[in-house]
């Protein structure tokens, strides 16, 4: 029998398809937050495991070998298609998968180390962190800030209501996704709040105070899933007991290494988030 994992993501996998600054449409290219993080953590030699809800067209074994994935099988695996002018993203949801429930959870996984959700849509309740006695739980609430139509465009939320006991230690939003809701209304969710602005860096806030994170240059190849990268490093260099302003440096090192690479293919060790950072710090950049 398999032990629980340390690292424990929640949320659904997904496909992507992408169009590029007015480029033709990629083919459909695994991903979502779950898997983003969970292949950040297994490259961090940390035991990773998936709570989801997937269609059976999503190849697991292929692209998550070594994580435990459990969960419910769902008629259809969520899909988007993301339209990509520079750092700006629109989205149309193409798919959506089903719920994932509390009754689910596999017997010893209540307690991990470092807690991920990463709603895409709205699979998860928003108290879901009651679920968990983890030691570190970050949020990626995208799901829930999404709103979409019969049409399938994605629009962002003007506001935010978690239904919880407890406080989530970090969450991270993308300026993008709170570009309609006031950011004061996520400081009495978190201990600490990030807010990640693509090329300009990234925002965090703790305890009243706000500290600036530069961006680490990259040669930019799919910017998808650049934000999950930047969480999970972020919430690994946390739990690890590096201070914020260190852990934001090193996220946006993994993140700058992300998204030079197609989809999942770019998810860092932490061998190549140390080298992009030996790099800066010779360079003196």
């Amino acid at each position: 029998m398999l032990k629980p994992p340390k690292f424990l993501a929640i949320g659904h996998l997904s496909f992507d398809v992408n169009m590029v600054d007015g480029g033709s449409p990629s083919s459909r290219i695994p991903g979502g937050a779950s898997a983003y993080a969970t292949l950040v953590a297994k490259k961090h030699g940390i035991s990773s495991g998936i709570l989801t809800s997937v269609g059976d067209d999503y190849p697991v074994q292929e692209i998550l070998s070594g994580i435990d994935v459990r969960g419910s099988k769902s008629e259809h695996t969520s899909s988007f298609a993301n339209y990509y002018e520079g750092d700006n993203r629109n989205q149309v949801l193409i798919a959506s998968g089903s719920k994932i429930f509390k009754s689910e959870i596999p017997v010893g996984w209540t307690q991990p180390n470092i807690l991920y959700a990463g709603p895409l849509l709205h699979e998860l309740p928003t108290d879901s962190v009651n679920w968990f006695e983890p030691k570190l739980s970050c949020l990626v609430p995208s799901g829930w800030l999404r709103r979409w139509g019969p049409d399938g465009v994605v629009t962002h939320a003007d506001g935010l209501i978690l239904s919880q006991r407890k406080k989530w230690d970090v969450i991270v939003v993308s300026e993008a996704e709170i570009a309609n809701l006031p950011v004061e209304q996520l400081y009495s969710f978190s201990e600490i709040l990030c807010v990640t602005r693509g090329e300009f860096g990234a925002r965090i806030w703790k305890a009243g105070d706000w500290v600036d994170i530069p961006a680490v240059k990259s040669e930019p190849v799919d910017p998808t899933g650049a934000g999950d990268i930047w969480a999970s490093a972020f919430a690994i260099a946390i739990s690890e007991g590096r201070n914020i302003e260190d852990a934001g440096v090193y996220a946006s090192a993994a993140s700058a290494v992300g998204i030079e690479f197609m989809g999942l293919l770019g998810c860092p060790s932490r061998r190549e988030i140390e080298s992009r950072l030996s790099g800066i710090y010779l360079s003196g950049a």
